[in-house]
Parts: structure tokens; sequence; C-alpha cells
């Protein structure tokens, strides 16, 4: 075997474990304000492995939330938007993908297995709104195509999905909504409008200007994203404000 041979041989796995662990530590969440995931006298906060559970401690209302995070996204990073919809009375959970990504279809059918339960077990809400950022905004318009009854109301983050007939979403008789930010490298907006066919006519398009993709939660860059324009702290205002909003329109 050539020294090159041999320095390859050496260097390609070194490499791809480097790559590996750097992916690992991006996809962590960073930088959580201060007591997020604390329970206090407004909201109790529960982890189990399946779900991180935000619960308003008074004044709960029958609209509950559900959100499906990014692949691979450590759920906590997505804590401070549940956070504030609990505070805002919305029971919220974060429902965890099974394996960090929910990567074949079997894992999709657990995930909507763990959905059903969770919904069934908080016996106080009357309706769900589904939402997801990612990959999970993805798996949560395919979610509603198959299960649309079982909403009241979609909110899709950081996706270009649905961007195939087959899950098309133009025909959905519930609201929809699209949040999208115009420095997100991963679902570019030049993309979601191509794809705005697959969702009703009446769905609300959302722009979130200057925003990028990683900073619809709290971890590191992510490979393939773009610079945002405006702080973190910024875009998550925006798209909180948004999302109470909707939540608010659909609530007695």
């Amino acid at each position: 075997m050539s020294r090159f041979h041999k320095v390859v041989r050496i260097v390609w796995p070194l490499a791809g474990l480097t790559m590996m662990g750097w992916l690992w530590l991006s996809f962590q969440a960073r930088n959580l304000p201060e007591g997020v995931m604390d329970s206090d006298t407004a909201v109790t906060v529960t982890e189990t492995s399946q779900t991180i559970t935000f619960q308003p401690t008074a004044n709960q209302a029958t609209t509950g939330l559900l959100f499906y995070p990014g692949a691979m996204v450590e759920p906590t990073a997505y804590a401070p938007l549940a956070r504030t919809m609990a505070e805002a009375g919305y029971l919220t959970i974060i429902v965890k993908l099974p394996w960090g990504t929910a990567p074949l279809a079997r894992h999709e059918a657990q995930l909507w297995q763990t959905t059903q339960t969770v919904m069934a077990e908080a016996t106080a809400v009357q309706q769900w709104v589904l939402s997801g950022h990612s990959r999970g905004a993805a798996i949560a318009a395919r979610t509603v195509y198959a299960h649309e009854g079982s909403f009241a109301g979609l909110v899709l983050i950081g996706t270009s999905h649905p961007k195939e007939a087959a899950y098309s979403l133009a025909n959905a008789q519930i609201p929809v909504a699209k949040i999208y930010a115009t420095q997100d490298g991963l679902a570019s907006q030049a993309e979601v409008e191509a794809l705005r066919g697959y969702l009703p006519e009446a769905a609300e398009m959302v722009e979130i200007e200057g925003g990028n993709h990683a900073q619809f939660g709290y971890y590191n860059t992510q490979l393939g994203d773009n610079t945002a324009a405006i702080s973190r702290e910024e875009q998550q205002a925006e798209t909180a404000a948004f999302l109470l909003t909707f939540l608010n329109n659909l609530t007695p």
C-alpha cells in the first residue's frame, strides 16, 4: 500500500468524525434565556423522553399548540417560543422526533401515535394547532394532509413544504400559515414562493425580513444557511407575535 493510501485511510475517517462532531454541536441548544426551562408561578415545565410540556398554571385557553422540532435540533432550542405561548395561556407541547429526525415512514407513524396520545391526555384542550420548524414543519404538513380533521390550524415555519402534489394542502379546510425568512439558506424565499400553490389560497404568508433558518430556534449555525441581518431575539419576537395572533384568532 502506498504512503498516499495509508494517509487517506487515516485522514478520511478522522475528517468524517470531525464533521459529525461539528454537526452535532451545531444542533445543540445555545444561549437560551435564563430560566426558560424552569417552572414558575406562570408556567409548569415537564420533560419526558417524548415531549417537553409548557403548561399554563392559570387561565389556560381551550386551544393548544403542538410543535415538531427541526431534524437533529435539540428540542429545547424551541423552548423560548413554546414558553412564550404558554405564558399567553396556551398549553404548548414540543413533541420530539424519533431518532431526532424521524428518518423513515415508520418513524413518522410512531410520531403520529405519540401526538395522538398527547392530545388525548390533555382533556382541557378542545382544539389543536400543529406547527413545526424545518423537517418538523415538513412532517407537520404531511400529518395534516393525512389527518386534517384532528387539527384546527397549521403553522409551517422555515420550510418549503409541502413541495409535491402528492401532499398538496391546496384544498385544506383549516387555517394554514407559513412563516419564512428572507435569508433562509435551506428554505429559500424563491422556493417558498414557487411552491405557494400547494397551500390553500387563503393561507397567510408571513415574511421575516433579514431572518435566517437557524434563528427560528436557539441553536448554532447550520450548514447551507445564510447570515441573518437581524438578531435572533428579533426573529423570535416576530415569529412569536404571529403565532400568538394565529392562536388568538382560533380561540373563542
